[in-house]
């Protein structure tokens, strides 16, 4: 029988293993952005609801980022790694910079072992963490050159146990943008922050976590 507890847990958190695919949004808030991501082989992960799953008992009106994913196990790379993911479908640069903000909260609620020792967790001991805005299909995310974004790349490489391969620290940090004609999941931009361009179709997913650890190789 499963406890009350475990069916909790469930209902946030999504197990997903080697060739399987998740479509991440936030249905609701009733957001069109959307992260299509498939999991590399040889690798078991969760993706997790942080906000009002994970994470809960907030003010009302405060607001944290709503989803990451988890590797649980990599038999290839062999490498612990969490991207925080924020779903903001709009391209309105004060309402994508509060997304910013929204990763930034969420790191210090996880890192609060007291209060939320079950999304502590999430953050501990990662060989990286990573972090992303994601838009929607019919909007353009403003690039973001502010103060906010500086200090969460710094964070997200204090964070990653294997910071001495990370560059740049911007390379953390990167803006998906789905669009329907996309062909094939592609880079863009010739310098951190780079753009993630996808789509929910065949060649248009994601695949996690290779394409992450590519963001550190990009131009090296």
């Amino acid at each position: 029988m499963v406890k009350n507890n475990e069916k909790k847990e469930m209902s946030f958190v999504t197990h997903l293993t080697g060739g399987q695919k998740e479509v991440i949004q936030d249905k609701a808030h009733k957001s069109k952005a959307f992260v299509p991501i498939q999991i590399d082989s040889g690798n078991s992960v969760e993706v997790v609801q942080v906000d009002g799953g994970l994470i809960t008992g907030l003010l009302p009106g405060e607001e944290i980022c709503d989803n990451l994913v988890y590797t649980i196990r990599d038999t290839c790379m062999n490498l612990n790694i969490t991207w925080i993911i924020e779903l903001k479908g709009t391209k309105n640069e004060s309402e994508a910079k509060h997304a910013i903000a929204q990763i930034i909260k969420s790191i210090g609620y996880m890192q609060d072992q007291i209060a939320y020792p079950r999304a502590s967790e999430y953050i501990r001991n990662r060989d990286y963490v990573f972090a992303a805005v994601a838009g929607a299909p019919d909007k353009t995310l403003p690039p973001l050159n502010s103060q906010e974004l500086k200090g969460l790349c710094r964070k997200l490489k204090e964070l990653s146990g294997m910071r001495k391969n990370v560059k740049d620290m911007f390379m953390l940090f990167c803006y998906i943008k789905p669009n329907k004609r996309c062909g094939k999941v592609e880079f863009r931009n010739n310098t951190p922050p780079y753009d993630i361009v996808c789509y929910n179709h065949k060649d248009g997913y994601i695949p996690y976590p290779s394409m992450l650890m590519k963001l550190l190789e990009k131009n090296s």
